[in-house]
């Protein structure tokens, strides 16, 4: 009974570390920042088969990649996965870095401190909205220093995840704060967002 019990109890924590580590693919556009600067991007498209074939777009995916990590003696580019179901595809990779991001996208992508982001040349100054949807200024945050910012531009819409709390997002109206850690950015306009 007792290597019954042994068994169960292993199984069941199996189970839930496998449940644990794998991460669902989102079903929408998606950027999301971990605590250790890795980039994880995530495009949804809807997938024509008349104009593509799922096999010969991803062989093309994996070469893209795999040129982009031949300037590196370390591969800092990802394919997570690419999957097409249902008429629509899905691609996630991350990146090592945010510059690496920026390297291959051409886009703006900083992940930092406040006083990162000045010394790199961003004016953190203005009006922001709070997660209640008020104004505030850059110089009322509390505790500012102490805060991350990520500062991004994107050509489509996303939803942004960073590992923390947002405390205040730009007041552009290109950024609508959605939940505790994730916000809406439209594209073509630079986003602030600044979170602990």
């Amino acid at each position: 009974m007792r290597k019954l019990v042994y068994l169960w109890i292993l199984t069941l924590s199996f189970l839930f570390l496998a449940g644990c580590a794998l991460e669902a693919v989102p079903d929408e556009n998606t950027l999301s920042v971990d605590k250790k600067g890795k980039i994880t991007c995530t495009v949804v498209e809807d997938f024509g088969k008349g104009f593509y074939d799922a096999e010969e777009l991803q062989g093309e995916i994996e070469k893209e990649i795999e040129a982009y990590n031949k300037n590196f003696s370390v591969a800092h580019l990802e394919l997570k996965t690419f999957e097409v179901e249902d008429g629509v595809a899905k691609l996630q990779t991350s990146f090592d870095e945010a510059k690496y991001y920026v390297d291959y996208s051409g886009l703006t992508l900083f992940v930092g401190s406040v006083a990162e982001a000045e010394d790199s040349g961003y004016d953190l100054s203005g009006e922001y909205m709070d997660t209640e949807g008020s104004l505030t200024d850059f110089s009322l945050i509390s505790d500012v220093q102490q805060a991350k910012v990520l500062v991004l531009e994107l050509e489509e819409a996303a939803r942004v995840v960073v590992p923390g709390k947002i405390i205040c997002a730009s007041r552009s109206g290109n950024v609508q704060i959605v939940g505790t850690s994730e916000a809406m950015v439209e594209e073509k306009q630079q986003a602030c967002i600044l979170y602990r």
